[in-house]
């Protein structure tokens, strides 16, 4: 961090994106870290790195809100988990991201939360304050806010992702023509709405000259392009640093624009710039002399992210199985030889937050091993990253069979214990095969609505004519998990009147159907017998009137059948 020893002096470092440190004496607080690059520039792919080795030095982290470019998972767990977190505690019904950051940060091991809500001040050591100010919500719906930061020596305004709104301008009123310098977003990121989801440079200046700050310096999308502006077309940030000074130029005084690209680091004493200038890689990124953090690489494909764009998640099947998997290619090597970290890395999060490639496909493979205190073996695993696979079923030999061959050798497990595993192995190989059928199912679900329900009606009228001469079975596409096996599926134990949870893929989903005792019945049932002989051979068991084993066995086969094409196989 350089010299933090002089009392008088305030330092401000701008990383790139909306990345900051502001330090003052013994206090280094950071917000919004995005530290796995060495320049936070999204538009040059590198394989993942820090931006500093000494990550235990920075005292607090302040989070502005849940986007994954503010809230990162691969920087974040590169922090020890006790370092103070400040977040901003977003109503649980406006969420718009996947998890509460509460939860997030929970399951990312963090320790030392602090909530905070627009309006607060938070003063810190060293006289130093941080004021959250109110802002709109993004398009999306997500709470946002802003920070002013105080410290003896400075007054900076960042502005994070915000638009130019009343709320804001009224909470800012007090300070116009009192900071020192103003961090306004200026790339107006365009959401698939439409709709700006931050200030672009027009309204950027006009903010700015509503403000009067001291100094002005840009953050956000102009500085963190992921491609070139292409002309026709609506662009995440259409408008990048150049085209920014460019239109500042002729609107604001040129000892107030910051021209500098990050990263750059600011000193102020009595609220005087004394300098400015770039963060040289020859102090910034040798090691520190803090814990060694995980690596880079390795918290990237922990938790599911591009190794070459930073926040860009990755992950199947939002993306194609093959693309998916290519994109860790260049850092499978890496992986393998990173069990350490992995080790780390599992005993101190939350399974959820484990997107690797093991994570995602053998999820309750590795359940199992942590709860079983096996880290060595779920760290081996969720190294492994097979390639890219012409067909799904390559992921048998290239991934489950190697898993198999990591189970097989255990040192010492108890036969039953490895009885489990193998168990969990089993459910997480079907449930990746009912995922593949789903998705190639979704694909071929063109009929309308409508004309979809007369077909149906349609053939369960021919079933219902034909149904005493047809020996229905189920099909091969599915799986059907024992009463005993179901806590594996996802932890949780079975409900009292289940006898076992039926598991099959439709065009909708993968399905977990419980099934009763009566159910699960009328499904061992189904082994070549024809539907005559299921109802007389249940009616006798269950003591019951045929023609009312007759209706629940037609109904509920025909239910399984209108979910799932593959399910009930009628044509013997």
């Amino acid at each position: 961090m350089g010299d933090r020893r002089g009392a008088l002096h305030s330092y401000i470092e701008h990383f790139g994106h909306t990345s900051f440190s502001i330090s003052r004496g013994a206090l280094c607080i950071l917000i919004d870290p995005i530290f796995v690059r060495q320049d936070l520039d999204f538009r040059r792919p590198a394989c993942p790195r820090w931006l500093t080795e000494d990550l235990a030095k920075f005292d607090a982290i302040f989070l502005s809100h849940g986007h994954n470019d503010h809230l990162h998972p691969p920087s974040l767990l590169g922090f020890p988990t006790d370092v103070a977190i400040y977040f901003l505690d977003e109503a649980a019904e406006g969420c718009s991201c996947d998890q509460h950051p509460r939860e997030f940060l929970t399951a990312l091991g963090f320790r030392n939360l602090h909530p905070f809500r627009p309006g607060d001040v938070i003063a810190l050591a060293e006289g130093v304050q941080v004021h959250v100010l109110p802002a709109r919500r993004s398009v999306e719906g997500e709470e946002q806010c802003c920070f002013l930061i105080e410290t003896p020596e400075v007054r900076v305004f960042n502005a994070v992702d915000i638009q130019d709104t009343p709320v804001t301008r009224q909470a800012l009123e007090p300070y116009r023509e009192r900071i020192d310098i103003a961090f306004v977003p200026t790339g107006a990121s365009v959401q698939w709405q439409g709709f700006w989801n931050q200030m672009d440079a027009v309204e950027a200046l006009a903010f700015c000259e509503w403000l009067q700050p001291a100094r002005v310096a840009t953050c956000g999308g102009a500085v963190s392009l992921s491609a070139r502006p292409r002309l026709g077309t609506l662009e995440r940030y259409p408008e990048e640093f150049a085209d920014w000074l460019a239109m500042a130029s002729t609107r604001l005084r040129p000892e107030q624009l910051v021209a500098q690209r990050p990263p750059y680091r600011l000193a102020y004493e009595a609220h005087r710039l004394l300098r400015c200038g770039p963060i040289h890689p020859a102090s910034r990124f040798n090691p520190g002399t803090g814990a060694r953090p995980p690596s880079a690489l390795v918290t990237t494909v922990f938790t599911g992210y591009h190794p070459s764009l930073p926040t860009k998640r990755c992950l199947w099947p939002d993306e194609d199985l093959a693309h998916w998997l290519g994109t860790l290619d260049s850092v499978r090597e890496a992986a393998r030889n990173a069990l350490g970290d992995f080790r780390y890395l599992l005993k101190r999060c939350a399974p959820s937050i484990n997107q690797s490639p093991a994570g995602i496909l053998a999820p309750r493979t590795l359940r199992c091993l942590n709860e079983a205190g096996a880290l060595d073996e779920a760290a081996r695993l969720t190294s492994l990253i097979p390639p890219a696979p012409t067909e799904p079923e390559d992921l048998d030999v290239s991934f489950f069979s190697v898993v198999d061959g990591i189970l097989g050798g255990i040192s010492g497990p108890a036969e039953a214990q490895l009885t489990r595993l193998r168990t969990c192995l089993w459910l997480d190989r079907g449930m990746f095969h009912l995922r593949v059928i789903f998705l190639r199912l979704r694909k071929l679900a063109h009929f309308e609505e409508g004309a979809a329900e007369a077909l149906r009606s349609e053939h369960l009228a021919s079933l219902a004519r034909t149904v005493d001469r047809r020996r229905p079975v189920l099909g091969a596409n599915h799986l059907r998990v024992r009463r005993e096996q179901v806590h594996l599926l996802d932890g949780r134990p079975p409900a009292p009147e289940t006898a076992e949870v039926l598991c099959y893929a439709s065009p909708t989903g993968v399905y977990q159907r419980v099934l009763s005792p009566v159910e699960s019945l009328l499904l061992d049932c189904c082994d070549g017998r024809s539907f005559a002989e299921i109802v007389s051979d249940v009616s006798t068991a269950l003591a019951m009137p045929g023609p009312e084993v007759h209706a629940a066995l037609f109904t509920f086969l025909s239910e399984l059948g209108r979910n799932s094409a593959h399910l009930i196989d009628w044509s013997r």
